[in-house]
């Protein structure tokens, strides 16, 4: 009887692997052969130089509209209508609350939904402390070692100004697109977009326009981004994460500090945040986040590719993988991030409240709701009050990858980029593509940068500089982008 068992055991575990290896070699490249493509002859040097301009202006979103220094975001727009001519003889352009510029490019076939393009000239502020630890000054737009340095060069003056260097550049070559085009540069998206993007939508919303699609900043061209991959990863943000952020207080007994009691606020406070650490939000390695490896999983070492195609065996393991990573961890589930604790006021005297401010971002499987369920149940404790402050918002809608727009997007980044892989994935941060949610479904979210890990922190950071080389891919994609985007579809 045992030998039978142990024979069947046997079997049973030939059929596991030999399931398990068929279903790796299985694997394959979602590229299709599309075959040389003819470069655009711009000039590369000046656009190279205008972007050089374009950061010298310190377009600077302040939390206080009263703050804002107005010559410098005047002067910005007032340098984009000398720096390009044939766009602003060709589109018709209004200003926006003064400072968002959306234009229209009016389609030869008036039948088709308008699509739209867009990104943000504002910026971050520099810390005054880490000027001297800048390669070149911030705002200096400096053209050296291979790069231009400054602040927005990738956050998003870059992607902005790409987009209106190969507008320029097909409207100068009598381009006439088939479907009409607006464009939007916004000026305070680093604050939210609410007096920029916002009114754009809400300006739109008004005259009943509906988009075909929607193209705005987002993920990058990763390059060294997952381990035994050697090819860079096009990754397009087809749904963005919301957030909530929640300010927990406690009030208890406050007095001296020579006789505490057994609770605390600070104590009991501290406890509840670390039981939010301790036990996040469920996520799970599949929909979306499965779709981000798919694409690249036959260029994984074998026991990767083996682990990702057999997810029926592997999958908790992959998720405990993933959970350590940040950035992938991030794409996983709903993130839970202590950002501010404030108690006490003395060193002798025990403080009677207590409150920390904690900011979720919330993955497309959760909601607003759920996220303060899961706090409640998490730290029970009735003491602890619960407030949601302002701003709270759900993960957007996740965007057809089987789209037509999405597949011209595709072949835009193949066409420029060498046929690399490309895959759908969740951006964690925030766009000014939440102001429009209501006007398409098809919202993409993508930057021809080339981003190496060592990229994280220079966006809103030191040193931040994209590649020359890089900026004229960028602005050849966003010629291509609009080659094949503005076509009708045979649906249309």
């Amino acid at each position: 009887m045992i030998k039978r068992v142990a024979s069947a055991i046997v079997v049973a575990l030939f059929i596991v692997a030999g399931v398990a290896l068929f279903r790796t070699v299985q694997l394959s490249h979602d590229v299709p052969d599309i075959g040389p493509v003819a470069q655009h002859d711009f000039d590369e040097e000046a656009a190279v130089e205008r972007l050089s301009q374009a950061i010298q202006f310190r377009t600077v979103s302040p939390q206080d509209p009263a703050d804002m220094e107005v010559e410098e975001f005047e002067g910005w727009i007032s340098f984009i209508e000398s720096a390009y001519p044939a766009l602003h003889e060709t589109l018709e352009r209004e200003r926006i609350n003064e400072y968002t510029l959306l234009y229209r490019w009016d389609g030869t076939n008036p039948d088709l939904k308008p699509g739209m393009m867009m990104g943000h000239y504002d910026v971050v502020p520099v810390e005054e402390n880490t000027t001297d630890e800048w390669a070149y000054p911030p705002y200096s737009g400096a053209i050296a070692d291979g790069y231009i340095w400054g602040r927005g060069a990738l956050d998003d003056k870059g992607g902005l100004m790409s987009t209106l260097e190969a507008v320029e550049y097909l409207a100068a070559s009598g381009f006439e697109p088939e479907r009409t085009m607006y464009f939007a540069a916004n000026h305070d998206e680093e604050v939210g977009g609410h007096e920029g993007a916002s009114i754009v939508a809400d300006t739109l919303e008004a005259r009943g326009t509906e988009l075909a699609f929607l193209v705005d900043e987002g993920l990058p061209v990763a390059e060294e981004i997952i381990e035994g991959i050697e090819s860079p990863l096009a990754m397009i943000g087809v749904a963005e994460k919301g957030q909530v952020t929640l300010e927990l207080s406690i009030v208890r007994e406050g007095g001296h500090a020579s006789m505490p009691p057994r609770e605390t606020a600070i104590g009991e406070l501290a406890r509840a945040v670390r039981s939010l650490k301790d036990n996040p939000m469920p996520g799970r390695f599949a929909d979306l986040v499965q779709s981000t490896f798919d694409p690249v999983s036959p260029e994984l070492p074998f026991v990767y590719r083996a682990a990702l195609a057999n997810l029926w065996l592997a999958r908790p393991i992959i998720e405990r993988q993933l959970s350590r990573i940040p950035h992938t961890n991030a794409a996983l589930r709903t993130t839970i991030a202590p950002t501010i604790f404030r108690a006490g006021m003395k060193t002798n005297v025990l403080p009677a409240r207590a409150e920390t401010i904690i900011n979720f971002r919330i993955h497309p499987n959760d909601t607003v709701e759920s996220v303060i369920e899961h706090v409640e149940s998490t730290i029970e404790n009735p003491n602890i009050k619960i407030e949601k402050m302002e701003g709270a918002r759900n993960a957007s809608g996740v965007s057809d990858t089987e789209a037509v727009h999405y597949q011209r997007l595709k072949r835009s980044i193949w066409e420029t980029f060498d046929e690399i892989p490309i895959a759908p994935s969740i951006f964690v941060a925030a766009t000014d593509t939440r102001h429009f949610l209501d006007l398409t479904d098809n919202i993409y979210r993508f930057r021809p940068i080339r981003a190496t890990p060592d990229d994280r922190g220079r966006i809103h950071g030191t040193d931040e500089r994209v590649g020359i080389g890089n900026y004229v891919e960028m602005v050849q994609f966003q010629i291509r982008a609009l080659h094949n985007m503005t076509e009708a579809n045979p649906a249309e």
